[in-house]
């Protein structure tokens, strides 16, 4: 569904922003200040790491098409290394349903696998990995209206502080970065700063006890439904469109071997022109 992309794209930007901020409210301590200096200790120790990413949409609606009842819930899954010191790393996803791809990056270059060849992408490619960003802590804190520590929890058998944070949508959503998400790849302005302000979010977090690494996140966000949506028949003014994102890391600081492919291909003329 690609007119789902750019609203993943918000949901990803509250996500990055909300990841940052929690490296610094990870902890569980006598003080706020023993949990900052133990939380951005800690974080610096993350040289790599293996994430998983599952992101299911869920549709207002489900309209005939061709006699058959349409798919209402639609799941998208990404899973990669990464290098945070270098900041290569290889990644698996799905650009649409049912088309996987992997991608490289080493230094400056990109690759992509596509049917099993290999293909140099152009520098104006981007990575589709939320999680690959290293954002400044502090300036972020003020985004969110409400964190608090809920019980502790186990995550895949680790020991996790559980973090509950809910962002300040009115204040996010003048942030540069954010406000470049209602416009299409064009540049037309195709939503309201309103749909964005009226957005419901909550993360919780899982940080696990004995090093205050990230374990583990869970995003669910509401959001209106937006006008092509609706005249797909996907959904009826006023309806919602709910989406969650899980997050999990594993193999923090395992050795990577991230190397450039052999034989490389040029990337084919027609596929740059779909971009």
């Amino acid at each position: 569904m690609g007119q789902l992309s750019s609203y993943r794209k918000i949901g990803i930007a509250v996500s990055v922003l909300a990841f940052s901020a929690l490296i610094v409210l990870a902890g569980c301590g006598p003080s706020a200040e023993d949990v900052l200096k133990k939380s951005m200790s800690s974080s610096k120790e993350i040289k790599t790491a293996h994430y998983e990413l599952v992101t299911k949409t869920k549709l207002p609606r489900a309209p005939l098409q061709g006699g058959q009842v349409a798919k209402q819930t639609y799941v998208q899954q990404s899973k990669g290394d990464i290098d945070y010191r270098t900041n290569d790393m290889k990644i698996w996803t799905e650009i649409a349903p049912g088309r996987p791809i992997t991608c490289l990056k080493v230094g400056d270059k990109q690759y992509w696998q596509l049917a099993g060849y290999w293909y140099e992408a152009p520098s104006s490619f981007q990575l589709p990995a939320p999680v690959t960003q290293a954002l400044s802590i502090s300036q972020y804190l003020k985004y969110f209206k409400e964190i608090k520590k809920l019980p502790d929890a186990k995550i895949e058998g680790v020991s996790c502080f559980h973090i509950r944070a809910i962002p300040d949508m009115k204040t996010l959503a003048k942030l540069p970065g954010v406000t470049d998400l209602l416009k299409d790849p064009q540049g037309n302005q195709v939503r309201t700063v309103d749909e964005l302000e009226e957005m419901k979010a909550t993360f919780d977090f899982y940080i696990q006890k004995d090093n205050f690494y990230l374990k583990s996140s869970r995003q669910m966000i509401e959001y209106r439904a937006p006008e092509d949506l609706i005249k797909l028949g996907y959904a009826e003014p006023g309806d919602k469109v709910k989406a969650e994102q899980i997050l999990t890391f594993t193999d923090f600081n395992k050795k990577l071997a991230l190397l450039p492919p052999p034989n490389v291909k040029p990337f084919p003329a027609e596929a740059t022109q779909q971009q």
